[in-house]
């Protein structure tokens, strides 16, 4: 029998860290989705960019130059799997809304760069949490270097 697709695994979270530092009553959930091929080749491309420069002066010399940014990583990978969240902004509006799609699967209700700036809102410790909650569902992202 071939291999048969099941559903990606989806797991609600709380941040118990936030809750207990930030003094909150009741608690502070986010359910992460398992990425698949798709999201995976997403958070791929951010190692895509290697650029190797030759300096006329010294020919025996060259320099091998690659970006990567941690937390830019981080949110990323966070904007990949977060399928919903119920922290809320000054205004007791949800800072990443989500829906059901119209397979019945909850997803963010936001474009990407709104994510980026809501994202940018968050205390770091809380953003820390919250894509230590991303890696515990995604695994194989977890490695030294974010790979394995």
């Amino acid at each position: 029998m071939p291999l048969k697709l099941t559903a990606p695994v989806y797991k609600q979270f709380t941040l118990d860290n936030t809750d207990e530092k930030y003094e909150i009553e009741g608690a502070t959930t986010v359910s992460i989705k398992q990425a698949a091929q798709h999201e995976h080749m997403i958070r791929q491309d951010f190692f895509s960019t290697l650029e190797r420069k030759y300096d006329s002066l010294t020919p025996d010399e060259v320099s091998i130059v690659q970006r990567i940014a941690l937390e830019e990583l981080k949110q990323l990978e966070v904007w990949l799997t977060l399928v919903e969240c119920n922290i809320v902004d000054e205004k007791e509006k949800p800072l990443f809304p989500s829906k059901k799609n119209k397979a019945g699967d909850q997803r963010l209700a936001m474009q990407k760069i709104q994510f980026e700036n809501n994202w940018g809102l968050l205390p770091p410790d809380v953003a820390t949490e919250i894509h230590e909650k991303v890696l515990e569902v995604n695994q194989q992202w977890g490695g030294a270097e974010g790979e394995e």
